[in-house]
Parts: structure tokens; sequence; C-alpha cells
């Protein structure tokens, strides 16, 4: 049956207003698109199975889904990774929140990785795969505008290797491509019940089963090396970008003190950060719903974002002038979410007089 042109004005009155209202608070705005999908109209464009490159991997594909109204440029890339125990899950799992934060008008990168099986472990292949989808968005993902500030998230063993990724840039184990421009960094993370310490998760919860398939080995005095080696809280230090962690303090599978390791880990580092723990166990429907985590997410990035902003505007190493120039170019009012204002040093939601004096103060330093 076709729609009526009533109905169909309808869809775009509530589309126009969803899109249009970044004022509106984050719960409210994200409950509007989920109602916006629920009445069939989609404000949504979905590209599907799209490859990496990842020598070695056994699913290098991915899916992009970015508001149909197109990208505003300066709008930030979420990468979602999905869970699954290390043993399953696909990249369409979480879809709802996907095109919900799409929808808010963000990019989102949902990507799979190899798996394992009690024959094949998957480490340390799926960490070179999600760094590979990292270089995908810096590189081919230009032909959709897609930026290079950088979000991860995921669930479970998504939120895992999103803590990887926020924690190992520059370790050659995990980086065997060649970096891309600006590297494999990511400027934020927002994991949700994920884990920290694989040596510490096999000495509360045992080693069999998913576990020692990701490694390839049980847990032992011969292993614990490799269950370091492939634990974020390893790879913790004071150049880390800001997580937003999220933790259920039920959780019967990942102990939510796996997320207060990373997180008392990263304070003593000097990485400004956040924790948030819900008493509930593992899942988005523990959490409440997809939508509350969208909502969540929304109002987290842009915070995420400015906590981990610098001087070095450029991201070249060193103040100099060309962060002036950048500063001086993007002087003004800083523009509605979801694009980001990286030259508004501190967060006041405009480029002015203290953001030039803070480049100035740091002129000639390092960037960090």
């Amino acid at each position: 049956m076709s729609t009526s042109p009533l109905i169909h004005r309808v869809e775009h009155a509530m589309m126009d207003f969803c899109w249009g209202a970044p004022s509106l608070r984050p719960l409210i705005r994200a409950c509007c698109l989920l109602l916006l999908l629920a009445s069939g109209a989609s404000a949504v464009e979905t590209i599907s199975d799209i490859a990496y490159d990842s020598p070695g991997s056994d699913s290098p594909e991915l899916d992009l889904h970015f508001p149909s109204m197109g990208l505003l440029p300066g709008t930030p890339t979420i990468l979602f990774l999905h869970g699954g125990a290390w043993i399953s899950g696909d990249k369409t799992d979480d879809n709802v929140l996907h095109h919900i934060l799409a929808d808010a008008g963000y990019a989102v990168v949902s990507g799979n990785y190899t798996l394992a099986t009690p024959e094949a472990a998957a480490y340390p292949q799926a960490v070179h795969d999600v760094k590979a989808i990292v270089r995908w968005i810096r590189t081919e993902g230009q032909a959709w505008n897609l930026s290079s500030t950088i979000i991860a998230c995921g669930p479970s063993v998504g939120g895992y290797l999103s803590e990887l990724l926020a924690t190992t840039e520059n370790v050659n184990v995990f980086e065997p491509l060649t970096p891309p421009p600006g590297g494999y960094r990511i400027h934020a993370g927002i994991p949700f019940w994920g884990l920290s310490d694989l040596e510490q998760q096999a000495r509360d919860m045992g080693s069999s089963g998913p576990l020692a398939w990701f490694l390839g080995a049980h847990y032992n005095e011969q292993t614990a090396p490799l269950y370091l080696e492939a634990s974020p809280l390893t790879w913790v230090d004071s150049s880390d970008p800001p997580q937003h962690l999220v933790h259920g303090l039920l959780d019967p599978y990942h102990p939510w003190q796996q997320t207060q390791f990373l997180h008392d880990a990263l304070t003593n580092a000097g990485v400004p950060g956040t924790v948030e723990y819900f008493d509930a166990g593992h899942g988005y429907d523990e959490y409440g719903s997809h939508a509350i985590a969208a909502a969540m997410m929304l109002q987290r990035i842009p915070d995420l974002l400015a906590l981990g902003r610098t001087a070095d505007l450029d991201g070249n190493g060193i103040v100099n002038n060309d962060d002036l120039l950048w500063m001086l170019d993007a002087w003004s009012d800083c523009p509605s979410l979801p694009v980001d204002c990286p030259a508004d040093l501190d967060g006041n939601g405009e480029v002015d007089v203290d953001d030039l004096l803070e480049v100035l103060q740091m002129y000639g330093n390092p960037g960090a």
C-alpha cells in the first residue's frame, strides 16, 4: 500500500525537526529519532559490505551509515565494534543504535573483525583488523567525506577492542600496515562493559572457552606474558585519548572491576576521562535500551573531544604558525553539533581570545 501524501508530509516534518534540532536535550532528541525510525521514514543511508584491507582477516568488511541529508563538514566519525565473546557477532548486530547516531548527524562505521574458533586463535589478527578499519577511514573513507576524527565504541569484546585502539598507538605488534595520514590514534573512546586486564580476567573467571580460543592458549605461568600483551591496561600512558567507560555493577561475565582498573590507570597517567556504573548486568537491554545508550553517546562525544584538545591543532607534534592560522580561521562562534570545534580549547562554545592565548602560551612546545 502506498503512503498517503499527508503521511509523507508528516514524515518529512518529523525528519526536519529531529535533524534540525541539535539543541534538544540528547535523550529527547534520541527518542524523537527513534520515533522517526518506527514511523518508517528513514533519515539514514547505509552502504553495506565494503571491503577493507587487512591481510589475514577472515571477514574484512564494514558497513557505513550516515544521514541521508549528507554529512556536515567537521562531523566526527564513530567506529562501532560489535560484541560476541570473540567467537560470534556481526557488524549489523546493533543497527538500531547505529541508525539513531546516524540520524543525529554522525557517520557510523560498523566493522567485522576476525573471530576465534577452538582450532584457530583470533589474536592478534582481530586487533590488526580494527586498526585496519581506522586506516580505511583515513584513506578510502575520504571518498565519503569521513572525518579523521574518530570515536571508537562497542559492547563487551567490542569495548575491549575500543580500549585497545585507545591505548596502543605506535605499538608495532598491533600495526603491521603502514600508518595512514594522521596515524592510528583515535580521539576518544566509549567502551561498554569491556575488559582491560585479560590476566586478571583469567584468574577471576577462568581461561577455558572463548578467552583461550581468542589467544590460542589457556592461562598459565608460561602464557601470562601473552595475556598481558593483549590487555589494554598494559599499554596505558599519558598520550592516550579520553574515554567514557561504562559498566554494570552486576555484570556476570566481565566484573565491573575491569573498568575500574582502566579508569584508575588512565587517571594515574593524567589522561582525562569519566566512568559510569549502573545497577544491572551485561548488555544494552540491561543498560536500558539502544536509545538510552545513543542518548548518552550524543551527550558524551562532544565532552570527550573537548577533553582531548590541545594547542597543536594540526596534530604535527609542535605548536607553531600553522596552529595560529588555524585558530584565526576558526575565529567566531562554534558551529552547532554534531560538528566538532577543535579550536575551542576551553570548551565555551566559541573560538576567542582565551583560546588564542593558550596557543601563544604553548607556542614552540610539543603539542601534547
